[in-house]
């Protein structure tokens, strides 16, 4: 029988993870990306912290009222724009369908399960093969700023604390010990520490896992656009370029980009692109006495949808959901709310950081409607996929590499996978 052979489309963490997995399963592999590089698109300048205690999809329950009001609202952290509301209706209704509390606590649970698994995943390779990515473990703290902010957070840690979450809460007085560089901030009342989270570079990971599979065999071919996917009988068989045709099982992990290629062959997929915007600015250069003012932890607000990230001599500011189309222009005013939550949060920092060379970027994440990726075999035959992360891209994206290896070669994933299903 011929030895199967697979085509991946997109080089971001998806995509480099699924090709490192096949080709270490003996799989002949080509990674296929319209980029020069990889990690060009979602995964190039994201939140940079692998954190399986935020695993709850952003259709809680009550979004609906919020969501509609952002319409109207400039500053909303969470924003539609007019101008997508024809095409979002369908994905619209089933995303606030599954913002009911039953099915967003059962999504929340399959995520955390995936995310831990993911991450405990990205760990072991990192050990493996001694990957260099600027990872670090000082653990995500999830600010609080009032009691009903405290009740809500403990509520979900508590449910997936059953499934192994570990954390513990801190008082006001307890966060500031674990992390000074806050002490400028008056109206924190505490926050949850979650020593599992990761730190890490995306770009630099993917760059390191995709040379590692070269090496093992795989054939990575960069500056090449896939034109559309080649069926035959019924199946897809492979994929077509401008100038040649590939044959090959395919898997879409292309991010947003793989709605428009499974639309081609009749697939619908309900992703959406949810554009987060990003600034980075650098520490280098800041003085010894100011050293002391530079976060080592990384700092979520969940109301806010924003977080701060330490990495190494510079400092990132992520966040927001824009449902604004593929447009990934950097608006100003949407960056502006990052640097007003920053000056907030840490006055003192802010004041020391050069915000006119600060390093704008828009991505955007491929949203499901439900808040669950889809991960395996589609329902077409020889179309595979691995496409739907959200906000949990960089989270999950070994272990859904893992599965989805599993899958293609025949062999029982290592947790169950059944709330990930393609075809679902």
């Amino acid at each position: 029988m011929k030895q199967k052979s697979v085509i991946i489309i997109g080089a971001g963490l998806a995509g480099v993870s699924g090709f490192y997995e096949l080709v270490a399963r003996g799989v002949p592999t080509v990674l296929i990306d319209a980029a020069d590089d990889v990690a060009q698109g979602a995964s190039f300048a994201n939140g940079a912290v692998l954190h399986p205690s935020l695993p709850d999809p952003w259709n809680n329950p009550g979004v609906a009222l919020p969501l509609l009001r952002s319409l109207f609202d400039r500053k909303a952290a969470m924003k539609l724009h007019f101008s997508q509301v024809p095409d979002l209706m369908g994905w619209g209704w089933s995303f606030l369908r599954h913002a009911s509390p039953a099915r967003h606590r059962a999504i929340t649970k399959a995520n955390y399960m995936l995310a831990d698994y993911s991450t405990r995943q990205t760990l072991a390779l990192k050990q493996k093969l001694n990957l260099q990515f600027e990872d670090a473990r000082p653990g995500t703290l999830k600010l609080l700023r009032n009691e009903a902010e405290r009740t809500a957070a403990l509520a979900l840690a508590d449910m997936l604390a059953e499934s192994g979450l570990r954390y513990s809460l801190l008082d006001r007085d307890a966060l500031l010990a674990r992390e000074p560089a806050l002490a400028a901030s008056e109206n924190l009342i505490g926050a949850l520490h979650f020593p599992d989270d990761m730190l890490g570079n995306a770009r630099l990971f993917c760059a390191a896992l995709a040379k590692e599979a070269v090496a093992m065999g795989g054939t990575l071919r960069l500056g090449t656009k896939v034109e559309n996917l080649a069926m035959r009988d019924g199946r897809v068989c492979g994929v077509r370029l401008a100038d040649e045709a590939l044959e090959g099982e395919v898997v879409l992990a292309a991010g947003v980009g793989a709605t428009a290629l499974a639309r081609s062959v009749g697939l619908r997929l309900p992703v959406r692109p949810a554009k987060g915007y990003s600034l980075t600015l650098s520490t280098q250069n800041l003085s010894d006495d100011a050293s002391h003012l530079i976060p080592t932890h990384p700092l979520v607000d969940p109301q806010l949808h924003i977080a701060i990230t330490p990495l190494p001599n510079r400092v990132r500011i992520l966040g927001m959901a824009e449902f604004a189309g593929f447009n990934r222009q950097i608006e100003a005013h949407r960056t502006a709310l990052l640097r007003g939550f920053f000056e907030q949060l840490m006055p003192n920092l802010a004041q020391q950081l050069a915000w006119d060379k600060a390093e704008a970027w828009a991505g955007l994440r491929p949203m499901s409607a439900d808040g669950r990726p889809f991960i395996g075999a589609s329902s077409i035959e020889g179309l595979w996929l691995n496409v739907g992360h959200g906000h949990l891209g960089w989270t999950m994206a070994t272990g859904s590499a893992k599965i989805l290896a599993d899958k293609i070669i025949g062999a029982t994933p290592e947790i169950d996978a059944s709330a990930f299903a393609a075809n679902r």
